[in-house]
C-alpha cells in the first residue's frame, strides 16, 4: 500500500514539474510559433534613399515578421509584374508553357523596354519582364481558368477582371507585401494545387543569384508612372536548409530611374538582419 502511494505521489510530481517546466519556456520558442516584431528603425534605409515603402521579411528559423512600416505592410497594391510569380505557374500548370524554353515569337511592335523587342522564351520572358509575353499567357489561359487559379492561390483580392490582359497592371487586383509572403511560403510548401513538375520549374526561373553563402529567388514588379508609380521587389533567400522571405514596396515618383533601389533596399535590410551575408 505504502509502494502505490510513494508511486502515485512521484507520478504526480513528475506532472507537476513538467508543467512548470513547459510554462517557463518562452512563447516564441514553442513550436510552429510566429510573432510579428515593429522594427521603424529600419524606415531610415527608406528615408536615406528618398523614397517611402515597407520590407516584411519572414526568418522560418526563429518564425519572426518583421515589418518595417507594419501598417504599409498590409496595404493593397497593384501586383504589376510580381504577377509573374503566379502567371508563370498557371502557364506551366495548364500547359500553355511546356518548360521554361517555350517560344514566343515577337511581333514586331516595338515597345518601351529594348529587351522586350525580340523573340523569347518564358525564360527571358520572366528575366526582363516582357509584358507582351504574360498577356499572351493570360489570353491562351482564359479568364475562368486564370480566375480559377487566382482564387485557388489565394493570391490578394483574388479580383481578375475586367480585363484578363492588363487585371494584374491596372485592373482591380490588389496585394499586401504580408500577403505576398504568405503566398510565396505556400508555394514552397507545396499548398498550391501544382504539380511537383510545374513547381520545381517555377523556382529553377525566379533564382537570381547563387554564392557559397546563399541564393537569391526574386522577382521586380513597377506600375505605372508619375507621382502614382509603385517599385516591388519579392522572394527568398535560402541559406543551407534555412529560408527567409521577404517583400518590398516603394513610391516611384520619378519611375524606372528609381527601380534600383528596390534591390539594394532589400539586401541592405537583410544584411542588416543577418539573413544574406
Amino acid at each position: 500500500m505504502k509502494s502505490a502511494f510513494l508511486g502515485r505521489y512521484a507520478s504526480r510530481a513528475a506532472a507537476v514539474l513538467l508543467l512548470l517546466a513547459a510554462n517557463l519556456v518562452p512563447p516564441a520558442a514553442a513550436a510552429g510559433v510566429e510573432r510579428w516584431e515593429d522594427r521603424p528603425a529600419l524606415e531610415r534605409h527608406f528615408q536615406a534613399a528618398g523614397v517611402r515603402g515597407t520590407i516584411v521579411v519572414m526568418d522560418e528559423a526563429s518564425g519572426r515578421w518583421i515589418a518595417s512600416d507594419s501598417r504599409r505592410a498590409h496595404a493593397r497594391y497593384l501586383p504589376a509584374s510580381t504577377f509573374k510569380i503566379p502567371n508563370t505557374l498557371i502557364a506551366l500548370e495548364t500547359g500553355v508553357a511546356a518548360d521554361a524554353a517555350q517560344p514566343w515569337r515577337w511581333d514586331g511592335v516595338q515597345r518601351e523596354f529594348p529587351d522586350w523587342n525580340r523573340d523569347q522564351t518564358l525564360e527571358s520572358a520572366f528575366k526582363v519582364s516582357a509584358v507582351w509575353v504574360y498577356q499572351d499567357i493570360a489570353r491562351k489561359v482564359g479568364a475562368e481558368r486564370m480566375a480559377a487559379f487566382v482564387r485557388d492561390f489565394r493570391y490578394g483580392n483574388a479580383e481578375t477582371g475586367p480585363v484578363l490582359e492588363r487585371f494584374w497592371l491596372d485592373g482591380g487586383l490588389r496585394i499586401s507585401a504580408v500577403e505576398q509572403v504568405d503566398f510565396l511560403r505556400r508555394f514552397l510548401a507545396g499548398s498550391l494545387p501544382l504539380s511537383e513538375r510545374s513547381q520545381r520549374l517555377g523556382r529553377e526561373l525566379m533564382l537570381r543569384e547563387e554564392t557559397p553563402a546563399y541564393r537569391l529567388y526574386a522577382k521586380t514588379g513597377w506600375t505605372g508612372g508619375g507621382r502614382d508609380s509603385l517599385g516591388w521587389y519579392v522572394g527568398w533567400v535560402e541559406r543551407g536548409t534555412q529560408r527567409s522571405y521577404f517583400a518590398l514596396n516603394i513610391d516611384m515618383p520619378d519611375g524606372i530611374a528609381q527601380a534600383p533601389l528596390r534591390e539594394r533596399l532589400v539586401r541592405t535590410v537583410l544584411g542588416e538582419l543577418g539573413l544574406m551575408q
